[in-house]
Order: structure tokens, then C-alpha cells, then sequence
């Protein structure tokens, strides 16, 4: 009883202690906690069988059993706390195992006083020398591991050989010791920080393995030495206090890193906001592109982001790079203009592995073949994040269509790779997207109705010229009765031929301005295409212009007035002839693809390009010297477009050339709508 009544205030502060534990599991989950509480519950049955046991080592040995087995076995628990699979539950129970069965045979066998040498040999070979093994097996041992295992190597040997010469004692004391010394050394390599839990816990540790051997020293050679037995059980107070700094010191790191992150969204989502507030002002996209590139570098994980975007749906440029040097962004306006296309970005687009509701994350290994330039920062070892991977956003308009993508690369942190970092950038993205795609919808309104008053204009200018015109044409006819062959007859001939001039142009105006019946029926483009460079055959080899074809197989035929088609291909034709006058090496090249519900023609030459696209299907707009053109064949082939439902516009090509694009509607689609008026007359 006197000797329960000794450890009582010893075994309450560890209860205490234990409640604590068990308080902190509530607020800190891990499972390095889990093993801490178990082990200290272990201490405090310890204390608990070591009051129940007398002093003159009269007791039962399975009390014996009980008091030294839970010493021990907590060693074990701090040990699988603080190694490198403790939160791997299977490697964990697997070491206990390991260690626990040869441990409780050792004193099993001590307890009851067995002189059996093999049994006690046998253990401390399992324990010194297959727990080693054992991490070996299951973990890659790294430079620290030169440290502890030639130490327990060590221990074992002489473990044997004190066993061996029926001393076993040695082998009792040296686990305790490792046990509860090894423990300072995993705290301080698991946490590598001077901080005041840490330091108390590692040192805790290292005072609390020496004890066992100092105490027998201290027993053996100086028996009359009276030391108070609380002044051994401090070392462990300090490893316990030291923990609960340690748990509280990581939750104020926690909540520290929580408020940082909690600061860059922040941060993030106004950065983002304004831009959005800007994108929806109505300013001109392509110049905020720098600024969300920009954005995105310095409030997300991601140092290096690219934005490529594509005016027709097949070339590339680069809108806004962050985070790069000039070579890199040297190399990445090259890659756009020689090797990068949109079909190759979609086709990256659609692979890797998702990471938020569009990104996606490609590997490295995955992305060989496409020119990507990758970061040269070096990646530690990480099977989430390595050097050469890269994540993507498409970008894409309401209908689906690809009209670029924002790349990213060289993460800060790349645990921060996640859905949820991603998120809002997709957002930013989504909205830069849907603000492109009404950019180019409303240039395609303004100049629809720029065109159509344009039209009105002129088709009334026309009417008002047509009636004096005939006039003077039939004039002109009489006159040629009456005036026999000389000067007059000449310039009155001249006269006329210049009244017929206009005539025709007051025609092609009225061709522009006029919606006329379509004689529409399934058509073959390719043919088309061919008959109409038929025509021109003549005139395209006295040129030496190299014109290449290449047809979509299987194109499907649209529904169209091939007269009228053939006007557009003849006055496409012509333009690009035209703008090819004076350079070397004169190439068209004739497109045709389908995409979606239309089929896709494209008109590419390596001339000097469009001097302001945006004008180039305004009527009288040209820039051939005076005589040599009207201004009026794009802009009737826009007209004639129109009619049809289909699309045309004219973009330049880097680093020279013009591309005139025009779009049409599939036949079943023209069908269709043929037939829902049809059904609608039939209704009326």
C-alpha cells in the first residue's frame, strides 16, 4: 500500500496527461496521435502494475509481466510513431508485431526465471537485428539510417553474447534503452524545427533512454547513494508536455497556413473579379490576356502560365505569357507559328487525367511530339507533380468550339495541384472564353449590319443611276446611226463602252444588295472546286502560281446554287491571284474540312496579306490601283454567302499570307430548315 501510495501523484499527473491525449483527438487527427495516446495509456498501466508489484520482487510474475511488458511495448508505440510508414496501418500493426511477440517472450521467460539461452538469443537477434530488415524491406533506407542501425546492430551483437554467457540482463536493459533513446532522434528528424515542443520531446526522449542504463550504474556502483526515484520519471514528463507543445504548435501552423491561404483566395478572387468586371466593359480581350496570365502567376500555385488563343480555328499566337524569360517566349511565339495547331491542342486537350470540371493534367511523357517547352525548375521525387507536366484549360466558346486553351506549369507547391486550386481558375476562364465568343459574334453583327445599310444604300444609289444610265445608253445606240467612222465615232464608241462599265457595276450593287431565289441542290464541293480552277487554268500557269487541293474525304455535299457558288470560288480565286503579283514563289492553298454541322472551306495565299481584314468585304473597298478592281467581288461573295447561312471572313497569316474562310451549312441542315417552312405554309 506505502508503495502505491508513492506513485499515486506520478500515476495522476499521467492520467491527466492521458485525458489530454485523448482530449487533443477530438481537434488534431492523425494517426501519429492515435500511437502516442495508446503508448502513454501503456506508461500509465506501467506505473499502475509497478505499485501493485512490492519492492522486495515478491510479486507475481505475471504482475512482472505486466509492469515491464507495457514499458516496453510503449517504446514501440513511439518508435512506429515516428517512422516513416506511420500512417500506413498495416506496415504499423506489422512492426508492433515484429517487435512486441519477441519482446513479451523476452521477459516472459526472465519473469519466471527460465535459463534458456537459445529462447533469449533468438529474441534480441529479431529485435535488433529484423527490425532493420524489416524497414529495409518496406522502405528506402536514406543517410539518417546509417545513424540508429549500425547502433542497434551493435546492441544486438552484444545482446547475443551476453545471452550467450547466460547474462541477460544486457539484452532487457539495451531495448529499454534504444527503445526510449531511439524516439529523440525520429522526433527531430520528423519535425527539423527549434522550437520549444520539439526540443523539450527530442530531449525528453534521449534523457529518458539513458536513465536505464544510469540507474543500473548507479545500482551496481553506488548502492548507497540515495536519489529520489520521481528524478528518473521526469524525463518523461518533459517527452509528454513536449508532444501537447508540439500537437499545439502544428495547429497554429495549421491556422496560420489556413488565415495565408485563406489571404490568397482573397487576393485571388479580386485579382480575378476585376478582371471579369473588365472583360464584361467591352474591352478590346486580346490586350487583358498579359494581365490574366499575369493574374493567375502571381495568386496561384502555377510561376509559368500561357494563354494561346486562334482567330480561325486553326492557326495559334501567343495572347499572354507569365512568368518566362525572353528566350522561352521567343520559343513559344515560334512554336505557335510553325509547329502548334488547333487540331493538335485539342487533341491534347481531351487527354490526361481530369483535374476540376475542364483542367486537365498531362504527364510529361505524354505531351513528346508536341514542342512543349518545359520548365527547367527541378522537381524533388513526387508522383503527383514532375518536371515536363503541364495543366491545361480549354477554351471554349458557347457552341463548343475550341478557340484556344491557358497552360500551366512550375508549381510552388505542387500538392497544391488539386480541384480545388483549380476552380476558380477555371472560372476566369470560362468567363474569358464566353467573352471571346461575343467579341467575335458582335464583330460579325456590327459588320452584318454595317453591310446591310451599306446595301440599302447602294441598292437604292443603283435605282436612281439606272434610269439616266439607260438613257444615255440609248442615246449612245442612235448616235451610232447617225455618226459615220472617225474622231467622234471614237469617242462616242469609248462613251459607250464606259456606260456598259457601269452598267455592270450598277448590277453586281444590285447583285450585293438584292436577296434573289436560290435554286439550291445537293452539290459536291470538291467538284466545284475543280471546275472553277478549270477556268482559270489559263491564267494561273502564265502566273506560275503552284495551287494545292486537299479535300476532306468523304466531305459531305451541301445543299447550294452552284452559279452562284462558282462566283464566290472565281472572285476567291481571283483575289488571291491578285495579291500574289510580285512575289517569288506563288502558292495557294484550297482547304476543306468539316467542322460540326458546317463545312469549312479555306482560301490561303503567301502574299503580303490583308491590309485591315476587317474591311476587305466592304463594298468599294480595295487596294488594286485605280482600273483594276471595283471593291465589289468579296463583297459580293458576302452577300451570296449570307444567302446560303454561311460565314465568311478574312484573317492574315503569320508570318505572311492571307486566309479568307468561308463557312457553310450542311445539307441536312438546310433541309430542315427548308422543311420547317414548308410546314409552316401548309399550317397557314
Amino acid at each position: 500500500m506505502a508503495e502505491l501510495l508513492d506513485k499515486l501523484p506520478t500515476i495522476l499527473v499521467l492520467a491527466v496527461l492521458v485525458g489530454i491525449f485523448f482530449a487533443l483527438r477530438r481537434h488534431v487527427k492523425s494517426e501519429r496521435l492515435i500511437l502516442w495516446t495508446a503508448a502513454w495509456v501503456l506508461i500509465l498501466a506501467h506505473f499502475i502494475f509497478q505499485a501493485l508489484d512490492p519492492v522486495d520482487g515478491s510479486g507475481s510474475p505475471l504482475i512482472f509481466i505486466a509492469d515491464q511488458g507495457t514499458l516496453q511495448v510503449a517504446a514501440m508505440f513511439f518508435i512506429a510513431s515516428l517512422t516513416s510508414f506511420s500512417q500506413n496501418r498495416k506496415l504499423t500493426l506489422g512492426f508492433l508485431a515484429l517487435t512486441g511477440v519477441p519482446m513479451m517472450s523476452y521477459i516472459s521467460a526472465a519473469a519466471y526465471g527460465c535459463d534458456w539461452r537459445s529462447v533469449y538469443i533468438a529474441c534480441s537477434a529479431v529485435i535488433f537485428f529484423g527490425t532493420p530488415l524489416f524497414i529495409a524491406c518496406f522502405r528506402k533506407l536514406t543517410l539518417q539510417s546509417g545513424a540508429w542501425i549500425p547502433v542497434a546492430a551493435a546492441a544486438g551483437v552484444f545482446s547475443v553474447y551476453r545471452a550467450w554467457h547466460h547474462e541477460y540482463l544486457f539484452g532487457f536493459l539495451a531495448a529499454l534503452t534504444l527503445g526510449f533513446g531511439m524516439p529523440g532522434f525520429l522526433y527531430w528528424r520528423r519535425y527539423r524545427r527549434w522550437s520549444p515542443g520539439v526540443i523539450t520531446s527530442a530531449g525528453g526522449f534521449l534523457l529518458w533512454g539513458l536513465v536505464f542504463p544510469f540507474g543500473q550504474l548507479q545500482h551496481v556502483y553506488f548502492p548507497a547513494l540515495q536519489v529520489n526515484p520521481e528524478l528518473w520519471n521526469t524525463p518523461k514528463f518533459f517527452v509528454a508536455f513536449g508532444m501537447i507543445l508540439t500537437l499545439l504548435e502544428e495547429k497554429s501552423e495549421f491556422l496560420k497556413s489556413v488565415r495565408e491561404m485563406e489571404h490568397l483566395i482573397n487576393r485571388q478572387m479580386q485579382r480575378f473579379a476585376g478582371i471579369t468586371s473588365r472583360l464584361l466593359s467591352g474591352v478590346e480581350v486580346t490586350s487583358l490576356c498579359p494581365e490574366i496570365a499575369q493574374a493567375i502567376s502571381e495568386t496561384s500555385t502555377f510561376r509559368r502560365v500561357t494563354i494561346v488563343l486562334s482567330t480561325d480555328g486553326k492557326t495559334l499566337f501567343p495572347a499572354g505569357c507569365a512568368g518566362m524569360d525572353a528566350e522561352t517566349l521567343k520559343l513559344i511565339s515560334d512554336n505557335c507559328a510553325h509547329h502548334w495547331r488547333m487540331a493538335k491542342l485539342v487533341e491534347i486537350c481531351k487527354g490526361g487525367t481530369m483535374l476540376g470540371e475542364n483542367a486537365r493534367l498531362l504527364k510529361g511523357r505524354d505531351l513528346t511530339g508536341y514542342a512543349m517547352i518545359p520548365s527547367q525548375e527541378p522537381f524533388p521525387p513526387d508522383s503527383n507533380w514532375q518536371n515536363g507536366d503541364k495543366v491545361f484549360i480549354p477554351l471554349q466558346s458557347t457552341r463548343g468550339a475550341f478557340i484556344g486553351c491557358i497552360s500551366m506549369d512550375d508549381p510552388r507547391d505542387p500538392g497544391r495541384v488539386t480541384a480545388e486550386e483549380m476552380s476558380k481558375i477555371e472560372l476566369l476562364a470560362g468567363d474569358l472564353a464566353i467573352t471571346l465568343d461575343n467579341a467575335a459574334l458582335h464583330r460579325q453583327l456590327v459588320r452584318s449590319e454595317k453591310l446591310a445599310a451599306i446595301g440599302q444604300l447602294v441598292a437604292g444609289v443603283a435605282h436612281e443611276l439606272n434610269n439616266p444610265l439607260t438613257s444615255i445608253c440609248g442615246y449612245s445606240e442612235l448616235l451610232t446611226d447617225e455618226i459615220k467612222e472617225g474622231p467622234a465615232r471614237q469617242k462616242l464608241d469609248k462613251m459607250m463602252r464606259e456606260a456598259q462599265r457601269m452598267r455592270r457595276i450598277i448590277e453586281n450593287l444590285l447583285r450585293f444588295a438584292r436577296r434573289n431565289s436560290l435554286e439550291k441542290k445537293s452539290a459536291n464541293l470538291e467538284a466545284l472546286v475543280l471546275e472553277v480552277l478549270a477556268l482559270r487554268e489559263y491564267h494561273i500557269r502564265n502566273n506560275n502560281v503552284a495551287v494545292q487541293i486537299e479535300i476532306e474525304p468523304e466531305l459531305p455535299q451541301v445543299a447550294l446554287d452552284e452559279d452562284q457558288f462558282k462566283q464566290i470560288l472565281l472572285n476567291l480565286l481571283n483575289n488571291s491571284i491578285d495579291a500574289l503579283e510580285g512575289v517569288r514563289n506563288k502558292r495557294i492553298h484550297i482547304e476543306g474540312t468539316r467542322r460540326g454541322d458546317r463545312v469549312v472551306l479555306h482560301f490561303d495565299d503567301n502574299g503580303p496579306g490583308f491590309a485591315e481584314p476587317s474591311r476587305v468585304f466592304d463594298p468599294f473597298y480595295t487596294t488594286k490601283p485605280v482600273g483594276k478592281g471595283t471593291g465589289l467581288g468579296l463583297s459580293i461573295c458576302y452577300g451570296i454567302a449570307k444567302e446560303h447561312g454561311g460565314e465568311v471572313h478574312a484573317v492574315n497569316l503569320s508570318p505572311r499570307g492571307a486566309r479568307v474562310i468561308l463557312e457553310l451549312p450542311l445539307r441536312t441542315e438546310v433541309e430542315l430548315d427548308s422543311r420547317a417552312v414548308l410546314s409552316a405554309g401548309t399550317v397557314q
